[in-house]
């Protein structure tokens, strides 16, 4: 089993503290709570954190002071701020920090969450080898280039594997016991069509390249696996496939479309965001964009609104609608006004990268 990340809040409200510790505690994650940003200082001093929650305005050091302090004892710990307001400056500078995201109070416990995992979200790579060694060769010299990678041995623990987990690559041996690398190709494809398989072979490559591109296969490649810098140059073409997609984040809500920015970013896509709808139309007129996430309520004119302005400036824009509100009125109007697919908030990170690679793909 995988160990859990250490997460570190620092806050001066002890409600806050205890509420959000039990909760990140409740789903597992280890967590260290201090009440002021000298105590998280030294907190971060002897343990490595995953994630940092830091309060903005705390007496002592405020945050953007506790931020720069843990920033250089641990580089590599993601930061989440936390305020119930913030000035235009405190705002500018925390961009500038390039803080993760901004949470505002009262905390959304339920997008917190999302911010967390999607920030656990790495390349998701499972290896499927009846041989033992070959497995485990590759697992771990994909987990060193930094890969989240689970094993099967065998097709049908794989495809289970699939019904539960959302694998972004799949390595794929042909011969197998129970099915073939064939038979589990056209299972995964009906289960996750998004997913990259790449298969492997010891026989004649030629022979399987066409059965295997024709069942969706991205690549064959041969075994014994003896050259990684062609594998991991593999690897990187899949990423620059997915590099080629143009996504635009409106939101009116900073930390949602910087979550939804991160976590579309983090799967190569190259997005970017506008805070309301005028921003977003003026935007699609002067580049082009394969994609829109578009949310419903905001100020100024609404997603609806947005939307018609922006199929007028390009009829081929795929558009997924976002909304917390009415959902079956909001699904019916999407629909008529030509948007591809609708998500409820609070956002399903599965759900929406299922439906932004079936809209690229289309």
């Amino acid at each position: 089993m995988q160990e859990q990340a250490n997460i570190l809040v620092v806050d001066d409200e002890q409600g806050i503290r205890i509420t959000l510790a039990g909760i990140l505690e409740d789903e597992g994650y280890n967590v260290v709570v201090a009440e002021d940003g000298y105590k998280g200082i030294a907190a971060a001093e002897k343990t490595k954190f995953k994630i940092a929650f830091i309060d903005m305005k705390m007496p002592g050091i405020n945050g953007i002071e506790t931020f720069k302090r843990i920033k250089k004892i641990s580089p590599d710990t993601i930061i989440f701020f936390m305020t119930a307001f913030i000035t235009e400056d405190l705002l500018k500078e925390a961009v500038r920090l390039e803080t993760q995201a901004i949470l505002y109070k009262p905390l959304d416990i339920d997008l917190v969450l999302k911010v967390i995992k999607k920030d656990m979200i790495k390349t998701n790579i499972l290896v499927v080898d009846d041989d033992f060694s070959i497995r485990e060769t590759l697992k771990g010299i994909l987990e060193d280039k930094g890969y989240m990678v689970s094993s099967a041995e065998d097709g049908l623990t794989a495809i289970e594997m699939a019904r539960k987990i959302h694998f972004d690559i799949m390595f794929v041996d042909v011969v197998m016991p129970g099915i073939d690398g064939f038979q589990m190709l056209g299972e995964i494809k009906k289960i996750s069509p998004w997913t990259n398989v790449i298969i492997m072979t010891g026989y004649d490559i030629e022979h399987l390249v066409e059965r295997a591109t024709s069942l969706g296969a991205y690549r064959c490649i041969p075994k014994p696996i003896d050259d990684m810098d062609k594998l991991l140059q593999i690897l990187q073409a899949i990423k620059e496939d997915t590099i080629r997609s143009d996504i635009l984040v409106v939101d009116d809500e900073f930390s949602s479309r910087e979550t939804l920015k991160g976590v579309l970013e983090d799967k190569g896509y190259k997005v970017s965001t506008a805070g309301d709808g005028f921003t977003a139309i003026k935007m699609a007129g002067n580049t082009h964009f394969d994609m829109a996430l578009i949310d419903v309520v905001m100020p100024g004119i609404d997603g609806f609104q947005t939307l018609g302005e922006i199929k007028k400036i390009d009829p081929e824009i795929k558009a997924i609608m976002m909304t917390g509100h009415d959902v079956e009125h909001f699904v019916e109007k999407a629909i008529s006004l030509g948007a591809f697919a609708h998500l409820s908030k609070p956002i399903d990170i599965v759900e929406l990268l299922q439906l932004t690679f079936s809209a690229i793909k289309e």
